[in-house]
């Protein structure tokens, strides 16, 4: 949840621009301020809980304790572990690695990977979202707990992972099965809308630091590190929305790394037992030590693939995209707890990040959700484009027709000349329904044949472009490729809320085939029929240079920047013309302008895009 003070101040004042005169606005805005206040001061007594052991031991007892004599599945990954150790025995880096692009590989590599344990499994996460695929995953967890592995699951506590009967169920599953929620804000899981302003108020700090770490460990030996949440949305199962989202999988000596980073934070303070929560508890007590899985069978359809898949060996023979490559150098980098406190260690995420952008000297491809930056990057692509013209910044992001969150999309339009102008970026826009969404989403004619059932269109004919009856696609994956040697997929959106608020995590891998297939992932995603291209828009003599003066001290403002013309816009490739760079002098000849905001299905979206942009650029370093 982004710019939640933002939004604070910005509900209001909209609220309060329906009416005039000012005395009425300003009234409007009073009634807000006083009813925020009032229920802030009804709960601004609830305490932050920290962890205590006593809590767990106490509720040790009640759990099942059975462990049937199951053995874990073979795993090619497993046999790569082995490797990997070997290679460091004997004196050489050799690590091993898998990308996972689609959301459904990404999904059974995990459950792979959980049938495949022999003593532990970790999970940690900034979402967890109580729908058929975490409850799918979790009975997954909870088999591997029946048969004698210890799993723990850590919740990033912002974002309300399910119900207290829901978690309490969790709580309960088996005495292997530990649950903790990282940062909680309450006492109460379940906190209602006075619970949300009383932490606006009274704890915004604490609030707005999250742990967006997300990783899933087995044996210590296996990690899988990246940019998805535990949601459908991430593994290609809904119909309305889904996440073009990254994760890799890593065999060797990195994932020791890895189990440190969880360790840190599963034994922090802020990390919270689920039966510590007192909605939690009551729940927790009305159950007996049974079994209690989460999964429904009329939902076993979305995995009944998966189910079947899972227990192959050698998942690369069964799927190519799932291959494992041997890569020269692995390393794990990461940001820790202390982080919160203002310390800085040496495995600071954006230290390393620092230290990589600036071995660059050809060009930098990278996929980020967000094009925001924190000052110091924004100065090192300024010095880099200064000292070097030719330097490319090639830039995969979402456009606001493909954006899940419009309010942090404006804050990127506001500043899109200084990122193409001044830092040189090539920022290409990502389309909502892009040509080569089939090789994006596993199963996309089912998942978009099911959503015309559900939309009660009964004749698929009616519909003039049936692709766009199925889920939009939004841009989620954190990646980079530094001269095609050098690749990073992780958790970091590149933004100042990732620099500075958030704690975040990243696999670096040093080796031209991995950091070659990866550039070509993230350049598939730029070219003209999966995105717009931005470019400068056309050009008036003396108008155009009035319009940009203006339009440059219109957006230096952090509020009232309302001039409505912007130096870039957005282009769509004229049909049997050829790509060009954004910056070529023939571009126009070859492109049509499409404008701001293509594609954007409501104008409210758009109204919405503006009023942030004019009035919420303060709020920037806090995106």
């Amino acid at each position: 949840m982004r710019g939640i003070l933002l939004f604070c101040v910005l509900f209001s004042s909209l609220y309060g621009l329906k009416y005039f005169p000012l005395m009425q606005l300003a009234k409007n805005i009073l009634k807000w301020f006083l009813l925020f206040g009032a229920a802030a001061l009804w709960t601004g007594c609830s305490s932050i809980p920290e962890r205590e052991l006593e809590n767990a031991f106490k509720y040790q007892r009640l759990k099942r304790a059975d462990v049937t004599l199951v053995k874990p599945i073979e795993s090619e990954y497993q046999t790569f572990a082995d490797k990997a150790w070997e290679n460091m025995k004997a004196g050489r880096s050799e690590q091993y690695v898998t990308i996972l692009e689609l959301g459904d590989d990404a999904l059974l590599v995990r459950i792979h990977l959980i049938r495949a344990a022999r003593k532990s499994i970790d999970v940690q996460t900034f979402i967890w979202k109580d729908d058929p695929t975490s409850r799918f995953i979790f009975d997954e967890l909870l088999k591997a707990a029946e048969r004698g592995v210890l799993v723990r699951i850590l919740i990033d506590g912002l974002n309300q992972p399910g119900s207290p009967e829901q978690l309490a169920r969790m709580a309960r599953a088996h005495r292997n099965v530990e649950v903790c929620l990282y940062k909680p804000l309450s006492e109460l899981v379940e906190q209602g809308r006075f619970g949300f302003w009383d932490n606006v108020v009274f704890k915004a700090k604490h609030m707005n630091r999250r742990m967006h770490n997300k990783l899933l460990l087995v044996d210590g030996r296996i990690g899988i590190a990246g940019g998805r949440n535990y949601e459908g949305k991430y593994y290609d199962r809904n119909t309305n929305f889904l996440f073009r989202d990254r994760d890799v999988v890593v065999a060797g000596p990195a994932v020791v790394d890895m189990q440190y980073s969880f360790e840190l934070f599963w034994q922090d303070k802020n990390a919270v037992f689920l039966t510590q929560f007192t909605d939690i508890e009551v729940e927790f007590a009305k159950l007996d030590n049974g079994t209690y899985p989460l999964s429904i069978a009329d939902d076993y359809w979305m995995f009944e693939e998966i189910d079947k898949l899972a227990n192959a060996p050698v998942l690369s023979a069964i799927r190519k995209s799932l291959a494992v490559h041997e890569a020269d150098k692995v390393q794990f980098v990461y940001d820790t707890p202390r982080k919160f406190s203002g310390s800085r260690e040496h495995m600071d995420f954006d230290d390393w990040f620092a230290a990589v952008l600036g071995t660059a000297e050809v060009r930098l491809v990278y996929q980020t959700p967000y094009l925001i930056y924190n000052r110091e990057i924004r100065k090192s692509f300024n010095a880099i484009h200064k000292a070097n013209p030719e330097f490319r910044i090639i830039a995969s992001s979402n456009s606001l027709a493909a954006a899940d969150h419009a309010h942090v999309y404006a804050l990127s339009f506001k500043h899109r000349k200084e990122l193409y102008k001044k830092s040189g970026i090539d920022i290409y826009e990502s389309k909502p329904y892009p040509e080569d969404q089939e090789s994006y989403v596993h199963g996309l004619d089912a998942l978009v044949a099911r959503a015309i059932r559900e939309s009660g269109i009964k004749n698929a004919s009616d519909i003039v472009n049936v692709r766009r009856a199925g889920p939009r696609l939004c841009i989620h994956a954190k990646s980079f490729v530094v001269d095609r040697k050098i690749a990073m997929i992780g958790s970091h959106n590149f933004d100042p809320r990732s620099a500075k608020l958030n704690t975040e995590c990243g696999v670096f891998i040093v080796d031209d085939e991995v950091a070659g297939i990866l550039e070509d992932l993230i350049l598939n995603a730029c070219e003209p029929r999966n995105a717009w291209t931005v470019s400068k828009g056309p050009t008036t003599p003396v108008v155009s240079r009035f319009s940009g003066m203006i339009g440059s001290i219109s957006t230096a403002l952090p509020v009232f920047d309302v001039w409505p013309y912007r130096y870039t816009t957005n282009y769509e490739l004229k049909e049997g013309s050829e790509p060009l760079l954004p910056r070529n002098p023939d571009f126009q000849n070859h492109y049509i302008n499409v404008g701001y905001f293509p594609e954007v299905p409501n104008s409210s979206t758009v109204i919405g895009t503006r009023l942030m942009k004019a009035f919420g650029g303060w709020a920037r370093p806090m995106m």
